[in-house]
């Protein structure tokens, strides 16, 4: 799923994500609110849950191969089915280099799901130093799911480029969105009639 204004590098791929290469603008949620700045080019939403549960598995040093799937990268990167409470943490890719893939897709072809989960926590250690770039108001902070969500939307609504689960989604909303929520069932009614 890619999003033409991202949340941080993604995603959105997060969440958030986009691919290298991109010119769209890079978001990140900080302590001014959602802010669109190519400073947030190598920044990417993660599961603050799933990294942990990652990390921990990785830290582990036994962790095999099979233990990590591309569906395990997807969650981690795009978490819409984690409750709107749960949250999202800053992560920092500039480890990666240039070419560093910012949608689970790209991750997983690149790297494997293992070297791309380690990818994703490598990131994470990196933004924990690299925070200290920022100026406070503009550092990026976690965010919940549900601000996600809101942001995606925004981001749909402004010509993204998908998949078919996407375009379905987007079907369904222009119905509703054609018409204030309080008359669209009066008026799916009275066609009805």
């Amino acid at each position: 799923k890619h999003l033409r204004r991202r949340l941080g590098s993604a995603s959105a791929s997060g969440r958030a994500g986009v691919p290298a290469g991109r010119a769209e603008t890079a978001m990140a949620k900080t302590s001014a609110g959602m802010v669109e700045d190519s400073k947030y080019d190598k920044i990417l939403y993660v599961s603050k849950d799933r990294l942990a549960e990652v990390t921990k598995t990785l830290n582990g040093g036994k962790a095999k191969d099979s233990e990590f799937t591309p569906k395990h990268i997807e969650e981690l990167m795009y978490p819409e089915d984690q409750d709107d409470d749960k949250l999202l943490v800053p992560v920092d890719i500039s480890g990666g280099g240039d070419g560093f893939p910012t949608t689970h897709e790209e991750l997983v072809e690149k790297l494997g799901a293992k070297a791309a989960a380690q990818a994703i926590v490598d990131a994470a250690k990196l933004f924990e130093k690299s925070k200290s770039n920022f100026k406070k108001a503009e550092m990026p902070i976690p965010m919940t799911v549900g601000e996600w969500h809101v942001q995606m939307g925004m981001d749909e609504g402004m010509g993204e480029e998908g998949g078919e689960e996407e375009l379905l989604e987007e079907d369904e909303e222009e119905d509703v969105e054609a018409e204030p929520e309080d008359t669209a069932p009066a008026k799916k009614k009275q066609k009805a009639a």
